[in-house]
């Protein structure tokens, strides 16, 4: 036996169908009302209520809908979205994600996932770091070593590490030292301990998911690009 909701929600859409039939008998102004909608409306009010509509909630919900819907459509119809900027925006919007969304159930084969780390190689290039000891004075013949502020060991620190703490070009004056003291932006800095670990390439299997980020980032914009070009076809680009 259907309940008491069901009842009220069938006999309502019952009564809105046959006020749009006699009001028009074109297609296009006929308002769709399925359960899809009846679910977005009860769902939207759990959301801000934090609890399922009751029978006559749903159908207030669903008569300002309705309304809304109404006004919408008879507003389209008067062609008031025209040169509207925040509308025309809204729908690119709203189409560009639609576009985007297409790709998003694709899943990739390992073998496409090798290709792409093969062509994008350079992606996946561990940079040379390098770990030392330093002692800082404030002058090449100071024999006060001095308090450095970003710290006197660096374990496995890359060239942006290192030029953001001493200054531009100091990672490779340490890199090609030619003496045991160099000088940064903020004195004399004496290396010890140093150690070079050379640029490597990650292989595949220690990158993979990565390698499958990169990938459906790629795709995703291919993909899109491909669909704007199909569309582009539709229309014809005058200048007046």
């Amino acid at each position: 036996m259907k309940s008491l909701k069901e009842i009220v929600i069938f006999l309502l859409i019952g009564i809105i169908l046959i006020l749009l039939d006699n009001i028009s008998q074109d297609e296009k102004n006929k308002i769709q009302v399925d359960d899809q909608l009846l679910t977005q409306l009860s769902q939207s009010f759990e959301l801000q209520f934090g609890r399922l509509p009751t029978d006559e909630e749903l159908t207030n919900l669903l008569i300002t809908w309705y309304e809304d819907e109404i006004i919408y459509q008879e507003a389209l119809d008067r062609g008031f979205d025209n040169d509207d900027e925040i509308i025309r925006r809204r729908l690119i919007q709203k189409y560009s994600d639609f576009i985007k969304t297409k790709s998003f159930d694709y899943i990739p084969t390992n073998e496409e996932l090798r290709n792409f780390y093969s062509k994008n190689i350079n992606l996946y290039k561990e940079p040379v770091k390098i770990s030392f000891t330093h002692k800082f004075f404030k002058t090449k013949n100071d024999l006060k070593q001095d308090i450095f502020f970003s710290g006197n060991e660096y374990i496995m620190a890359n060239k942006i590490k290192i030029d953001k703490d001493f200054g531009e070009g100091f990672f490779k004056l340490i890199t090609d030292q030619q003496d045991n003291k160099i000088q940064s932006i903020y004195g004399w800095h004496e290396i010890e301990n140093l150690i070079i670990y050379p640029e490597y390439i990650k292989n595949f299997e220690e990158v993979q998911n990565e390698v499958f980020n990169d990938f459906m980032f790629s795709y995703n914009s291919n993909l899109y690009e491909e669909n704007i070009l199909e569309i582009s076809k539709k229309y014809e680009l005058i200048f007046k």
